[in-house]
């Protein structure tokens, strides 16, 4: 008997996956670039159903992601077991000249991992690879190869190209296997766009000199007609019956050569070995689209359509795994008590690479339905709260209540209005979208609420929902426990995908957050989040 499940994974913004088996267990990272907590661990019992468990990095003294600019920091790491441990590799992409190769050490997947130790400055993408003879090697972008030692402390001797792939741009992933006294040299190639491949070579030594296999590339989708494109960066897994997978990275545009709004995902394609000591990945070398496993004596946590609705309370002592910032939480910036999730409004920019209390999960659905129920309590002019659609500095949606309008208040005025009040008090509700470097006022409504007793100020949901098939975004709003009201807006959700970045290359899907914020020199008040939900929608309501 068989369980059949349809890819991806891991839907959403999880690049880049690598994966290690211990035991009946599987432990997977991905890129998560600006984020924190940084490199997020999640663990498997079949390869299919994934939990967040933690992160790597989730101290500023590990890792200082403050000016990183947008879809830099943490690239693509490697997770590996060796003496009773997990090594995460981390490549810290930060603009200057070559890239810094920190390696994270951990008794536990879950962490948490130590201080880093720094390997070395060069390319991206770095992993382990733990050869049965004792010895370890790092390898990383563009087939290079470096002896470690076996504490990990440092690498020793000199760095060698052992193959730089099959002529493509890009060689980069690499990954390295033995079997049969083979050694086995994965990269990916062309790219992470459609051109996207992962190629292999083998040799009888680590050190070469190694032959590319003939029937290259070893995956790669070439009917842009199909649902997953851009396939590459993948790392092959063996299962605890013997049999082996690659998890690899793709994406699943809206149509032929079109946007992918969900970024670049994880997929699983089962791997077959030849007579000739060759391995074909998928359905002869492209991804597929349903996997199928045999059944086992516990079933599967859910079904791969990912058709999970999310709620949290925050009630636990700290954040859910699957919640990340943008760059790093302000110092005394929330707490979580037996209320909920409390943000206070401290002062920051949207729009710039610096500390925020912008809290995030990823998006992994093409239509779903968001809301958050907080109680918001200003203390000045200009304070707001409230949930948005955030893939970077430059794209965001944001559902906010506001205390006050007006110039004070942080937006224009009329300058032909001569001594006319254009200072309103009271909350207000706005939808405000940000593009290009801009924030602009969609929508405002006066909520009629004085703010006098701060205290017994009103809950209200915030709820926003992106149509699957039109992909507009919706609004709608709730005080208290009233019925939710429409509001009579929609916006595309267009300028939120990747391919819109109007910066060099955008890495990151969008995903939903949840923010408070403040303004400078005055005293601040709070926001508390009450509860948070997600529901995917596959349809159009």
């Amino acid at each position: 008997m068989l369980n059949e499940y349809v890819n991806p994974v891991l839907p959403g913004d999880y690049p880049d996956p690598s994966v290690v088996r211990v035991g009946n267990d599987y432990y997977l990272v991905t890129s998560t670039f600006q984020y924190f907590p940084a490199v997020l661990i999640l663990h498997s019992t079949d390869l299919v159903n994934w939990k967040p468990i933690g992160h790597v990095i989730t101290r500023k003294e590990q890792l200082d992601l403050t000016g990183i600019p947008d879809s830099y920091g943490v690239f693509a790491p490697d997770i590996s077991y060796y003496a009773g441990k997990f090594w995460v590799v981390v490549p810290f992409f930060h603009g200057q000249p070559r890239c810094t190769n920190l390696l994270f050490v951990a008794d536990r997947p879950e962490g948490p991992y130590g201080d880093p130790i720094q390997l070395n400055h060069h390319f991206i993408d770095p992993s382990i690879f733990n050869d049965p003879d004792g010895r370890r090697y790092l390898a990383y972008g563009g087939g290079w190869l470096h002896e470690m030692a076996a504490d990990g402390s440092q690498l020793i001797g000199e760095a060698k190209q052992v193959w730089p792939g099959t002529g493509g741009v890009a060689p980069e992933g690499p990954h390295l296997i033995k079997q049969n006294d083979w050694y086995y040299l994965i990269l990916s190639e062309g790219g992470t766009f459609f051109e996207h491949k992962c190629t292999v070579a083998r040799s009888k030594s680590i050190w070469g000199p190694y032959e590319a296999n003939p029937s290259n590339p070893i995956l790669q989708q070439t009917d842009m007609n199909k649902v997953i494109q851009k396939t590459g960066h993948g790392k092959l897994v063996q299962s605890s019956d013997g049999a082996w997978w690659m998890m690899h990275l793709g994406g699943r545009p809206l149509g032929p050569g079109g946007a992918t709004p969900l970024g670049r995902e994880t997929f699983l394609a089962p791997v077959e070995w030849n007579e000739d000591g060759w391995f074909t990945v998928g359905e002869g070398g492209s991804p597929v689209e349903k996997i199928q496993l045999a059944a086992d004596t516990q079933p599967p946590t859910k079904e791969l359509s990912n058709d999970l609705h999310y709620v949290d309370f925050f009630q636990t002592e700290s954040l859910d795994p699957s919640w990340e910032w943008v760059r790093h939480p302000l110092e005394a910036g929330y707490s979580l008590n037996k209320q909920g999730l409390l943000i206070n409004c401290l002062p920051y920019q949207l729009l710039s690479p610096q500390s925020t209390l912008v809290l995030t999960r990823r998006w992994e659905h093409l239509g779903f339905r968001t809301a958050a129920k907080l109680r918001f309590m200003p203390k000045a002019i200009g304070e707001e709260a409230g949930i948005m659609l955030y893939r970077d500095l430059d794209a965001q949606l944001l559902l906010t209540i506001r205390n006050g309008i007006g110039q004070t208040s942080g937006q224009s005025f009329d300058v032909t209005r001569l001594h006319e009040q254009q200072e309103y008090k009271g909350l207000y509700l706005q939808i405000d979208q940000v593009e290009n470097g801009m924030r602009r006022k969609l929508y405002q409504k006066n909520l009629e609420i004085n703010v006098e007793d701060i205290e017994a100020t009103a809950s209200f949901l915030l709820s926003i929902r992106l149509d699957a098939a039109t992909q507009l975004v919706g609004f709608s709003l709730a005080k208290e426990d009233d019925r939710e009201e429409e509001l009579p807006l929609q916006v595309s959700a267009e300028f939120l995908y990747p391919e819109k970045a109007p910066t060099w290359l955008c890495f990151t899907a969008p995903r939903i957050g949840i923010f408070a914020r403040g303004v400078y020199g005055t005293e601040h008040g709070k926001a508390v989040f009450e509860n948070f939900e997600y529901e995917p929608t596959l349809v159009s309501e």
